[in-house]
């Protein structure tokens, strides 16, 4: 990956021809007054940064098959020794696997010669995860992560450092998903392992701890331990599982604690402070442990965040994280006048949470609102419809992370109208007038919510079976009028899309049953099924992920 300077943003004539370019649409005007055919524009990211990976992979091949055909060695350097030079054999090394560092070494007939470097799965690897999941533009709205602020970051900071350990690690372990890239995921893992060591060291340096660097190494190395634990498939206990998440994510709120003021000092500073937050609450909702034990000074700064759409959203929900954990305890009480109390004043504050989620969509900027699509190209009829589409229905929105926002919102109200269930069922009086209407609005916005993640798959996914991040060629999705899906959309979804449906899909299938329609949760394991297959997410015999198999479809929580 390569930086090329400012780039020309003309079209593909006028870049040729070295003329100015005056960026009209459809058509500039160079093209128009010289009645050429005008190619259009290429993205912005596209311009600035050279994806060299095909041409690095041609370079190992050629170096590869030069030495299986029995290359001459280089010409040895003139010298005063009586050696004989036809008795010496000459490679090239590389000390450290740092190919900068690539020198020509002599061996003696009695030494074994060293394979030549070839093509640095680390360097292809990262090259690959800036491009596929850095890079890509996306509405101001919807940003709540880290990967966004990595680039300025990552671009000044030195190759051993945590930072650059980090991204690596997890550059390799996505990497790794492909299924002819299986060694990639053993490097991450050992680079994780140089990673954790640095950035512990980072943290007990005074200095060290209150650099952006070292937060967003700390949010990464998480990033790293969940897709770990999602995409392997002899994965530690739910239990080990909870607790690493749990530790990086401890970790980075004490950052955030330590540094205190650093935290406002820059739009980077701010991002890192939205992504902490958004962290902390979608694991809290996720465990059922509620948000309320965060410390007053932590909670305090992150009101003082300005608010975006996803901000919003994630200031709706911290509510659901004390609701689950009230539930968990207060749905095993046996019926008493106190439990009744209990749990009718649970029903009452799931009510006035699922109130304020709902407000949310009002507070949304134009242009979020999805729309559905008019066409969808699909392969050949030996593929049923179906397995890409549930009951003909195919939304687009503005960009998969608009997209993938508004599963979050359906699936926290999905979630809050299951507890309302639950109470209901508790009281064990479903046909009184005043909780089988209540039942009847929560069974119904279950439905409809589920409805909309259905309708948001094949925009997620498009055509897609099979392949690693990368592989994006022959891959349709629904689109309105003549102007198929542009380039950002199938690179993020070829990337992201299975990832960004992974949760809401979970959320579907944890429904009750009578919530859903006829085939919906069968519909919704084939397309968890294709998210395993698309993304390698299986045990060496073929099977889903364990992780998968272990739900109980009907467990209220």
């Amino acid at each position: 990956m390569v930086y090329q300077g400012k780039p020309s943003a003309g079209c593909q004539n006028c870049r040729k021809r070295k003329i100015k370019c005056d960026e009209a649409v459809p058509a500039c005007s160079q093209c128009i007054n010289t009645k050429r055919q005008c190619p259009g524009y290429l993205a912005r990211f596209d311009l600035v940064l050279r994806d060299q990976t095909k041409a690095v992979r041609r370079k190992a091949q050629r170096k590869k098959q030069q030495q299986d055909e029995g290359p001459k060695p280089p010409s040895p350097p003139q010298s005063a020794s009586s050696e004989d030079p036809a008795s010496t054999t000459w490679a090239i090394v590389n000390p450290g696997g740092d190919p900068s560092r690539a020198v020509a070494k002599r061996y003696s007939p009695n030494e074994p010669v060293p394979r030549m470097f070839n093509d640095f799965p680390e360097q292809q690897a990262i090259c690959a995860f800036f491009l596929d999941f850095v890079l890509l533009p996306r509405h101001p709205d919807s940003i709540e992560g880290h990967l966004e602020h990595l680039l300025p970051l990552y671009t000044t900071t030195s190759a051993d450092s945590p930072l650059s350990l980090a991204t690596s690690s997890v550059a390799l372990m996505i990497s790794g998903g492909s299924p002819t890239r299986r060694n990639d995921q053993q490097l991450g893992r050992t680079i994780f392992g140089k990673a954790l060591r640095k950035t512990s060291a980072a943290i007990r340096n005074p200095e060290e701890s209150r650099k952006d660097e070292t937060l967003m190494a700390v949010l990464l190395l998480g990033l790293f331990e969940k897709i770990a634990a999602t995409a392997t498939a002899k994965t530690p206990s739910d239990a080990e599982k909870s607790s690493m998440v749990s530790t990086h994510n401890a970790g980075a709120a004490a950052l955030v604690m330590h540094r205190g003021q650093e935290n406002c000092k820059s739009s980077l500073s701010v991002g890192l402070l939205f992504s902490v937050r958004s962290q902390l609450v979608e694991h809290a909702i996720e465990e059922g442990t509620s948000f309320k034990r965060c410390p007053d000074a932590l909670s305090a700064m992150f009101k003082s965040l300005p608010q975006n759409a996803a901000a919003r959203l994630t200031s709706a929900t911290i509510n659901i994280a004390d609701l689950r954990s009230c539930a968990r305890s207060a749905l095993l009480l046996p019926r008493s006048s106190d439990s009744d109390k209990e749990v009718n004043d649970l029903l009452e504050y799931a009510i006035s949470v699922d109130l304020l989620v709902a407000a949310w969509p009002e507070s949304l900027p134009e242009g979020w609102k999805w729309t559905s699509a008019d066409h969808f190209d699909l392969p050949p009829a030996s593929v049923s419809r179906d397995a890409y589409i549930y009951k003909d229905r195919k939304d687009i929105y503005l960009d998969l992370w608009v997209e993938s926002i508004w599963n979050a919102y359906r699936s926290a109200r999905v979630k809050v109208q299951t507890i309302i269930l639950d109470c209901i069922a508790w009281f064990d009086k479903p046909f009184e007038h005043q909780w089988y209407w209540r039942a009847v609005y929560a069974r119904m916005m279950t439905q409809e919510m589920i409805d909309d993640m259905c309708a948001s798959v094949p925009y997620a996914l498009g055509t897609k079976t099979f392949g690693s991040p990368g592989d994006r060629e022959g891959i349709e999705y629904p689109y309105n009028g003549t102007q198929k899906a542009c380039e950002d959309h199938r690179r993020a979804a070829a990337a992201l899309g299975g990832w960004h449906l992974l949760e809401p899909m979970k959320t579907s299938l944890k429904t009750r049953t009578e919530c859903l329609r006829e085939g919906q949760r069968e519909w919704v394991k084939s397309q968890m099924a294709r998210i395993w297959r698309i993304y390698s997410l299986q045990t060496a015999e073929g099977n889903a992920n364990p992780m998968y198999e272990r739900y109980s479809f009907d467990s209220p929580l």
